[in-house]
């Protein structure tokens, strides 16, 4: 008798199951929308990537010049004050220093000003999901 009862309650159990899907059922036209909106998605985050990927190596290369820059003003100073003699020499090997890092630190930021950081693309909005009223099986 208990097995009866049970297969009763699957029979019902998955007729509900199929009835609350297809009531709450996506329409091929919806299918179809929505596989496209999943290829333009992949195809924007795959954009962005590209984007993204060219960002962020315009940016090393900035900041790599803007160092290389910051070492050559440092080794240009170092050699200058080898030959210093005077007070006079050596403030003008100060000054020609701090103009060389103060060109590079201008150089830089308006590098980085240019820069255009990409956006990321928008998520999907998700849809609202069907809410199904649970159904009570019955019991023995």
């Amino acid at each position: 008798m208990k097995e009866l009862e049970m297969s009763v309650t699957k029979k019902f159990l998955a007729t509900a199951i199929i009835a609350s899907s297809l009531f709450g059922g996506v329409s091929s036209a919806t299918a179809a929308d929505t596989k496209d909106a999943a290829i333009a998605r992949a195809q924007a985050q795959a954009t962005f990537k590209t984007q993204m990927d060219s960002y962020i190596t315009a940016h090393r290369a900035i900041v790599d010049a803007r160092r290389a820059a910051g070492a050559k003003a440092l080794a240009d100073f170092q050699a200058a004050l080898a030959n210093v003699t005077t007070d006079a020499q050596l403030q003008a090997a100060k000054d020609a220093r701090k103009a060389a890092v103060a060109a590079a630190e201008a150089t830089a930021k308006a590098a980085e000003a240019a820069l255009v950081k990409p956006t990321k693309p928008a998520k999907p909005v998700k849809a609202a999901k069907p809410t199904a009223s649970p159904t009570a099986a019955p019991k023995a």
